[in-house]
């Protein structure tokens, strides 16, 4: 009994206490490896997920540019057309009804810059008196046109123009030349001049911001088209200015609304034209062109490019940035169309106001367009909403 007594407390061996010291380090070893193992595998994860987002965010920035409407499916509001700021910052009285749409080419001052979108207010019968200027995201509109006697009218089309804005004031029957604060620098008026209603500037050699170009200008009230030449202009003085008639088109319920836009060149066909000035005829669905109009001595028979469906009662007109195609959109049944001007087909046809239009025109919403290109250098598309008094664009 004894002796296995002392055989159970005997102290251990210089081998056992070798051996448990051996176990113990290598299990130190192995949980260090463990350890590091881990390590390396949330590294690895990290950056596998951080290189995958940027894998999706090249992806996204490579990914090939949206040229064409057909690729837009987002209609979102810029802002409200009938409630907007004065220049105070308290809410305008302003005559809604959103007709026509600009966009601002340079930063032309501290308050209007690259990329601003101006909308002309053209309610009260035709009669508005308001601009509104949007910036190109979703926010307040701001009243634009300085307060004054004989101002903004019925401000049908609008256009750039150098530093300054040119208005088809078909109200007041006479162009405004707007300085880009807003007030007015020039009114130009002329016995050709019958209810102006669309507006498009010409070429000009001259590229210093304050001169004015040659622009072109088509009457509400009998159809003629008209170009105006700058015959003599002093900085900061007053421009003198001819009026000639090159061209007629036909009246529609006694009016014609013609959208105009000037090309430097356009490819019909197998044909190239120079110095082409494009108009709506919205009395035959029809888009003209003018070749060589800065040349045009007196009215000359317009060149069809494109007639019929689905063009239908077309408001208003303006180019495709990316690609040269005409973009349209429809009185009478609310459709945004797009056109290839030289193979004279049609690209696409977006709905993009869901109201059904009468035969006496209510829920006619469409008059007003315009395009750029968004970040990513695809297209976007503003249009004015007559039924919702809202500036929009549709985009990626």
């Amino acid at each position: 009994m004894s002796l296995l007594n002392t055989a159970h407390t005997q102290p251990a061996t210089a081998g056992s206490t070798k051996f448990l010291s051996s176990r113990g380090g290598r299990l130190g070893i192995m949980a260090t490896i463990v350890v590091l193992l881990g390590a390396i595998i949330f590294f690895a994860l990290q950056q596998l997920s951080t290189s995958h987002a940027a894998y999706q965010q090249h992806k996204q920035w490579h990914a090939p540019a949206i040229t064409n409407i057909n690729g837009l499916k987002n209609i979102s509001q810029i802002g409200s057309t009938a409630n907007v700021l004065d220049f105070t910052g308290k809410r305008a009285m302003v005559d809604p009804n959103p007709y026509k749409i600009v966009i601002t080419p340079a930063n032309l001052s501290s308050t209007l810059k690259a990329g601003d979108v101006l909308v002309s207010n053209i309610g009260n019968e035709d009669k508005g008196m308001t601009l509104v200027k949007f910036a190109p995201v979703a926010g307040k509109g701001r009243v634009f046109n300085m307060p004054a006697a004989n101002g903004v009218s019925g401000p049908s089309a609008m256009a750039f123009d150098g530093g300054r804005l040119l208005v088809a004031n078909s109200a007041g029957n006479d162009v405004l030349i707007l300085n880009a604060n807003g007030s007015i620098f020039q009114t130009l008026k002329s016995p050709l001049f019958n209810g102006p209603w669309g507006i498009t500037v010409g070429q000009t050699n001259n590229k210093d911001m304050d001169n004015i170009a040659t622009f072109f200008t088509s009457n509400k009230l009998d159809g003629k088209i008209l170009r105006v030449d700058i015959k003599q202009q002093e900085r900061g003085k007053p421009v003198k200015f001819k009026v000639t008639q090159i061209g007629q088109f036909g009246l529609r319920d006694k009016i014609s609304k013609i959208e105009l836009r000037w090309l430097p060149e356009l490819k019909v066909g197998h044909d190239k034209w120079k110095d082409v000035l494009l108009a709506v005829d919205p009395s035959t669905n029809r888009i003209a062109g003018y070749p060589f109009s800065s040349k045009l001595k007196h009215s000359v028979k317009s060149q069809t490019i494109f007639k019929g469906g689905p063009l239908n009662n077309p408001g208003g007109m303006t180019i495709n940035p990316l690609n040269g195609d005409a973009l349209v959109v429809n009185l009478n049944n609310n459709n945004l169309v797009e056109i290839n001007l030289q193979k004279g087909t049609v690209v696409g046809v977006k709905q993009v106001d869901p109201a059904m239009v009468d035969a006496q025109g209510n829920n006619s919403a469409l008059f007003g367009v315009a395009a750029a290109k968004d970040q990513q250098g695809n297209l976007k598309v503003y249009f004015t909403n007559d039924n919702t008094n809202s500036l929009n664009v549709l985009s990626k």
